[in-house]
């Protein structure tokens, strides 16, 4: 019994697939677009190509001279600029450490401490260096 519905099914869809196969037609001519006219293609003609040369390397004969270029200042050595070498930590407390100089570093974050003239200085061990 189940086989005689499916094969019914079966000749039912194809039925219905040649019906729209047969409505579906090509456009009539008169439908279609015309062609275009055959253009014939332009003819290129031959054009010289202009190739500029590398260019040249050292000095050039119509460049203009070169301007000698002056020597820069010296630097400026005032004592503030200058970082201090490492100083030999004494001892530490709390607030911070003081050198065998007696100069005192105020503490802050981690081993940063704030030396005399406000920089920021790194403790090391024994040492102390400002930046």
């Amino acid at each position: 019994m189940l086989v005689p519905n499916i094969a019914l099914a079966l000749m039912v869809s194809l039925a219905a697939g040649s019906v729209l196969a047969r409505e579906e037609r090509p456009p009539t001519p008169a439908q279609a677009k015309p062609a275009p006219p055959n253009k014939q293609p332009v003819k290129r003609r031959a054009v010289r190509q202009i190739v500029d040369g590398m260019p040249a390397y050292g000095p050039r004969l119509h460049a203009p001279p070169a301007v000698p270029v002056s020597a820069l200042p010296a630097p400026s050595t005032s004592p503030s600029s200058i970082a201090p070498p490492p100083a030999v930590i004494n001892r530490c407390d709390a607030g911070g450490c003081t050198d065998v100089n007696g100069t005192r570093y105020n503490g802050a974050a981690g081993n940063t401490v704030i030396g005399p003239q406000g920089r920021p200085c790194t403790a090391n061990g024994g040492t102390i260096q400002c930046f």
